[in-house]
């Protein structure tokens, strides 16, 4: 079975939630909560959930959030060897400002830890891990990390035959990833980060498709566009498909994208097709749309057979 390494963020995630109507430039009265948070740390929590073996690399602060992550990842059997501790150092927060529906209003983002970390910080870290990766395993990167970062990595783990899949962030952040764009094999990412990347106004289907397909089959790589409410996007190294939304009553939706991820890798990990992967990974996001926070506890290839046999 493959084994799955998680390079990226590992945060808090603070959502605030409207009570009524989002009014820009006033005062809101919002529902607040906190839970562990970050692309890498959330896919990393839901491949474990999902029976994957998993290791995270990350950089924390040496404060009591970064020790609170540590400790939720050992309560969930991820090993800590792959953590970089940084004193005098905050351990980064996501902020999600959210309307009354649950849908994303503003996003604030405190990353500076991340901005000076080194690549051989990382190899280090993932040096110390009681495995290291080989072919046919998988890496999962997310774009906190700097662009020379994300290229050194991707340069040693494509050598060793380990299969790359990243995910945005944000379209600021994925332009960190344009020099490393030949050497990964999936891409997760919104419309507005796939305009970004492709430098082109995306308002339309069309527009979309075009600017999808032709990255895709340039780069030769599989993209997943999400689009929300209205799914996910696929072009297979240039070979567009459409796949609708699982229905879902949303709460937040802070780590659906995160969650998406997890069940389509954990299920091309398995030899499942790309349809049926893609499949599991809405059903996995699904899941997570109907919780407060931004991993269900409640994830397992149970759950998602069970989700899926709704449909």
């Amino acid at each position: 079975m493959a084994r799955f390494f998680c390079f990226g963020g590992a945060h808090f995630d603070r959502t605030a939630r409207c009570k009524t109507t989002f009014l820009s430039g006033a005062s809101n009265p919002v529902a607040v909560t906190s839970s562990l948070g970050g692309a890498a740390l959330n896919t990393a929590f839901n491949l474990k959930r999902l029976d994957g073996d998993v290791s995270l690399i990350s950089i924390l602060g040496d404060d009591a959030a970064g020790e609170s992550v540590a400790r939720a990842m050992s309560s969930l059997g991820l090993a800590r060897d792959g953590l970089i501790f940084r004193a005098h150092q905050a351990t980064a927060t996501y902020t999600a400002i959210l309307d009354r529906e649950g849908s994303l209003v503003a996003g604030l983002a405190d990353m500076d830890i991340y901005e000076d970390v080194l690549a051989a910080e990382c190899l280090e870290a993932l040096n110390a891990l009681p495995h290291v990766p080989k072919a046919g395993d998988y890496a999962f990167l997310d774009c906190n990390l700097p662009e020379v970062v994300l290229a050194d990595l991707t340069e040693g783990l494509g050598c060793l035959g380990v299969k790359i899949a990243v995910a945005a962030i944000s379209p600021a952040k994925l332009r960190r990833l344009v020099s490393s764009m030949d050497r990964i094999d999936f891409l997760f990412c919104n419309i507005a980060e796939l305009a970004a990347l492709t430098a082109q106004d995306i308002s339309d289907d069309a527009a979309l498709s075009e600017s999808a397909k032709h990255i895709s089959s340039e780069r030769n790589l599989t993209l997943f566009v999400t689009r929300g409410a209205k799914g996910v996007k696929l072009f297979d190294r240039g070979t567009p498909g459409d796949y609708p939304a699982a229905a879902a009553e949303v709460i937040d939706v802070n780590g659906a994208g995160d969650a998406f991820a997890a069940g389509t890798l954990s299920a091309l990990a398995r030899q499942r097709t790309l349809a049926q992967a893609i499949f599991l990974g809405q059903a996995a996001a699904a899941l997570t749309l109907e919780i407060s926070g931004s991993t269900t506890p409640g994830l397992s290839w149970d759950a998602l057979q069970a989700r899926l046999s709704k449909a």
